[in-house]
């Protein structure tokens, strides 16, 4: 059986939304198998929406598409008005399009619904500690699709006000490095390596590591051969 932080998962609340109540019933066993709280559930975003701003959950695990409002425009008015607010995307397909714009809004994880139940359990408890997940089927196709996508923009402009360390830990941040992995590898304090990730991000207009790494590889600001 998984360990797991039993102080974090405590603290998680979790609002589950599915257009299939099957779904949503196995779901919400998984979950409360391992004693993780299950505040509410909603049938499709317009749903998920109300049930946000009613329940005030932690976290919101949500399908990628449904009737009414699918789950990406719904992610993005969610974390609109609830910054704080981790938002899951499940979905049966590794849609690329989709996958970048949940990215962009915000979205935590972007997670294949026949993923194991196990992994899904890890997933929820790293994203409930600010980390970010991509299964690794999406964020495979993701790379390619963005290394050999589109020419750079105007972002190439704004990279070249970052300094040469901050280019390193760019580079170090698409490369798959934690921030404790990247103050060894660079022989500097973590403190200092919050500081570099911090500027990277106002920079390059942001708002966390994911969306950093992703605009990197779009905008090839850093060497992909190094992925």
């Amino acid at each position: 059986m998984i360990k797991i932080n039993e102080f974090l998962i405590s603290e998680i609340r979790l609002l589950l939304v599915d257009d299939d109540p099957l779904v949503r019933r196995s779901l919400k066993m998984l979950f409360e198998l391992h004693d993780i709280s299950i505040i509410g559930e909603a049938a499709n975003g317009e749903e998920a929406i109300e049930a946000a701003a009613k329940l005030k959950p932690t976290m919101v695990l949500m399908d990628a598409n449904m009737p009414k409002l699918d789950g990406i425009r719904a992610a993005r008015i969610i974390k609109n008005s609830y910054p704080d607010m981790h938002v899951i995307i499940l979905t049966v397909n590794n849609d690329y399009e989709k996958v970048v714009q949940a990215i962009r809004d915000g979205c935590s994880a972007y997670v294949l619904k026949d993923s194991p139940p196990e992994q899904l359990i890890e997933i929820v408890e790293s994203v409930a500690e600010g980390r970010y997940f991509v299964d690794t089927t999406i964020a495979n196709e993701l790379l390619v699709n963005l290394v050999q996508g589109t020419s750079p923009r105007q972002v190439q402009k704004e990279y070249s006000i970052l300094t040469s360390r901050e280019k390193e830990v760019l580079q170090l941040i698409v490369n798959g490095f934690s921030n404790k992995e990247i103050a060894v590898k660079l022989k500097i304090t973590l403190r200092t390596v919050k500081a570099h990730v911090s500027s990277i991000l106002m920079k390059l207009n942001v708002n966390d590591r994911t969306q950093a790494a992703v605009l990197a590889i779009q905008e090839k600001l850093v060497d992909s051969h190094g992925i």
